[in-house]
């Protein structure tokens, strides 16, 4: 049970870690808090330091003037009685000490010690008085020494200490906190005597705690407030951020009919009408690029068909024209070869804009077979044997001996390949083509590697795109409409897999297909790696 309560209070600390990370309202709260929390800490501290010290120097300075205005008159007083009772000194002490003992009951105000100078700390002696059986411990001694060194007064901060417990000041307070002034009285025919008056400063203190306990409370609301506050001005100016994030997340979706509201504050309204008509011109442009798209795509395929029909008669013109070359003259016989060569170039890009119509409408559909992958691999590269010899070209595979059982479409796969094959040997520079077959009991894969011009970083992630070129005029020479790789993916698509590429320039490149065994899978693992390749 406690497990499960502190693996519940970790997630709540990580979500809310989390949210810190990602909130920019609450990024903005907290910080505002934290910078809150330090200045107004500060500025209590100031505070409370400057009331503190107002409180006591006011204390001192009205204790310093209380206690000399009372040595003098206890020196006058005493001066009087003297040339009364010279006989009892004793007497005369008591009525001294008694004078300050009437307003001082319940262990408030203030009390008097009244020793001689010199005398030891400890018990008071038969000489020395003091009000409400206050001892003379109650006198630190660093005070005392200064007292003896010194004719003007001294103070010190220490506690009034009862000789008894059953003294009236434990009723009220135990050894409360005091201001403590010292000073020298010379009593006539006695001689010097030291004098000390203990200001009771509790209420002084107790008002230093309420303003402490003041400031606190005070700091905190304020704290609060300005959390508050924060929060709600944040939240005015976050939410139309967040609106405007979210409705371009579903303008990205496709949704283009969303829009920002406009009402509100003068800026946050033209935020909205920017933002507006920023999608405005966007759904506009899309749409344009849609039907131009749309009519690209009918216009192709309306001539791929239209140009059938056509192509046909001139395809068999061409043939009877071939057939009957050698009863024609050398030109003319030339001319034909070159007519049919032409026809099947023309009728090979038809084909191939034909596919890509039906790649558009979306009409294409597998024919799986289970066959031996190895098998149709082995086919389409014998068919490119002869084309491979034409420009010094070995290809050489490598593939494990047990047989590669899987369902495809022998038609499509074998024209991934020749794609493959034919784009290794056209860019392969004469030098010989590997091909790799391996498989796993999840995925099958097949690799073509050259080592003729290689790819740029640039270019890998468009060898795919429609009748892209990397060599523009290279390609025009050889026939090549930009077409092949595309459609290659597209039938790699339909088999739930995929063609990756690796290329550098001057070492080649590798084009990787790779797809499931079973239909309807996933792809999950790589029986080739791409990282692989790079080495």
């Amino acid at each position: 049970m406690a497990l499960a309560t502190a693996l519940e209070i970790l997630c709540k600390v990580d979500d809310l870690t989390e949210m810190k990370r990602t909130s920019l309202a609450v990024r903005v709260v907290a910080s505002t808090v934290v910078l809150s929390t330090i200045a107004i800490s500060i500025l209590a501290f100031v505070i409370l330091i400057s009331v503190q010290n107002g409180i006591k120097d006011s204390k001192l300075d009205s204790a310093l003037s209380e206690s000399q205005s009372s040595i003098y008159q206890t020196e006058s007083q005493f001066s009087f009685l003297s040339t009364q009772l010279r006989g009892s000194y004793k007497l005369a002490l008591d009525n001294v000490v008694n004078n300050f003992t009437p307003n001082n009951q319940g262990g408030s105000g203030r009390e008097v010690i009244l020793i001689q100078q010199n005398s030891p700390q400890g018990t008071l002696l038969k000489t020395e008085r003091s009000t409400n059986l206050v001892s003379k411990n109650s006198i630190p001694s660093e005070l005392r020494d200064r007292v003896r060194a010194s004719s003007t007064l001294q103070h010190s901060y220490g506690n009034i200490i009862s000789r008894e417990n059953i003294s009236p000041l434990v009723s009220v307070v135990n050894s409360p906190r005091a201001l403590i002034i010292g000073g020298k009285v010379s009593l006539p025919t006695v001689g010097i005597y030291e004098i000390y008056f203990l200001f009771n400063i509790e209420n002084e203190y107790e008002t230093i705690a309420l303003v402490r306990s003041t400031l606190l409370v005070g700091g905190l609301s304020l704290i609060l407030l300005i959390a508050i506050i924060v929060l709600v001005v944040v939240r005015q100016v976050v939410r139309p951020v967040r609106s405007a994030a979210q409705i371009a997340e579903k303008l990205a979706a496709g949704q283009l009919e969303e829009r920002m509201s406009t009402d509100g504050a003068e800026e946050i309204a033209s935020l909205g009408n920017s933002f507006n008509d920023m999608a405005n011109v966007l759904q506009e442009q899309i749409l344009r690029l849609e039907n131009l798209s749309r009519v690209q795509q009918r216009f192709v395929a309306d001539v791929s068909h239209e140009l059938r029909t056509p192509l046909t008669t001139m395809r068999m013109a061409a043939d009877v024209l071939y057939r009957a070359r050698d009863n024609f003259e050398p030109t003319i016989s030339r001319s034909s070869e070159l007519l049919l060569s032409q026809i099947d170039r023309f009728e090979n890009m038809l084909s191939e804009l034909l596919e890509v119509s039906r790649f558009d409408a979306g009409v294409v559909r597998l024919e799986p077979e289970l066959l031996d992958f190895k098998v149709v691999v082995r086919r389409s590269i014998e068919a490119l044997v002869p084309i491979a010899h034409d420009h010094q070209i070995d290809i050489n595979v490598t593939e494990p001996e047990q047989p590669i059982s899987v369902v495809i479409d022998p038609r499509r796969i074998d024209r991934i390949l020749r794609n493959l094959l034919i784009n290794a040997i056209e860019h392969g520079e004469n030098k010989d083509i590997d091909v790799l077959i391996s498989a796993t009991d999840q995925s099958v894969a097949v690799s073509v590697r050259d080592f003729g011009v290689g790819l740029r970083k640039s270019e890998l992630n468009r060898v795919f795109d429609r009748f892209w070129r990397a060599d523009p005029a290279r390609a025009r020479s050889k026939g090549g409409t930009g077409l092949g790789l595309s459609i290659a993916q597209e039938d790699a698509h339909l088999h739930g897999g995929v063609i990756e590429v690796w290329g550098e320039i001057g070492k080649g490149a590798q084009f990787i297909f790779t797809f499931p065994r079973e239909r309807g899978q996933s792809l999950r693992d790589r029986p080739i790696p791409i990282l692989h390749i790079a080495g």
